[in-house]
């Protein structure tokens, strides 16, 4: 016996209505359900060479349901960690921000960390992984060392 299965395009757009390409930027979007809830945020990011581009951060449910951070405040440390996520980086100019960032909270320390990865040039012209761990407290306040600056890993 043979079945063929077929999709009309209507449907497969359906799909995509929770999709990086279909979400309001800024927009906390639960991707889950009540009791598997799976948040993303994307935003608008430029590389070094100032090409934009859209980035589509993973945000740690405690952030969300426990901390009860609201939007706004989820936005500002996805725009400061997209802001640093060349910290590491040698030549910043050709840095290229990577896929799936997250925001991730340690209920011991009572931090939220946001985990960002991207690539650069090496002195040698190579593009070489960047990863870059920025900190933030429980209230979503960009951690800060002794003289003032972003305590970036």
């Amino acid at each position: 016996m043979l079945v063929i299965v077929s999709c009309s395009g209507a449907a497969k757009e359906g799909v995509k209505e929770n999709t990086i390409e279909k979400v309001k930027i800024g927009a906390l979007i639960n991707r889950g359900d009540k009791i598997t809830a799976l948040y993303y945020m994307t935003l608008e990011a430029e590389d070094g060479d100032k090409t934009k581009k859209k980035v589509e951060f993973i945000i740690d449910k405690l952030i969300v349901e426990e901390l009860k951070l609201d939007e706004a405040k989820i936005r500002t440390m996805c725009d400061g960690a997209l802001s640093h996520a060349n910290w590491n980086a040698n030549f910043k100019l050709t840095y290229k921000h990577g896929e799936s960032p997250m925001l991730s909270y340690d209920k011991i320390e009572h931090k939220i960390t946001a985990f960002m990865t991207g690539t650069a040039d090496n002195a040698y012209g190579v593009a070489d992984n960047v990863n870059t761990i920025i900190p933030f407290d429980k209230n979503g306040n960009m951690i800060l060392d002794k003289d003032g600056l972003p305590d970036i890993l």
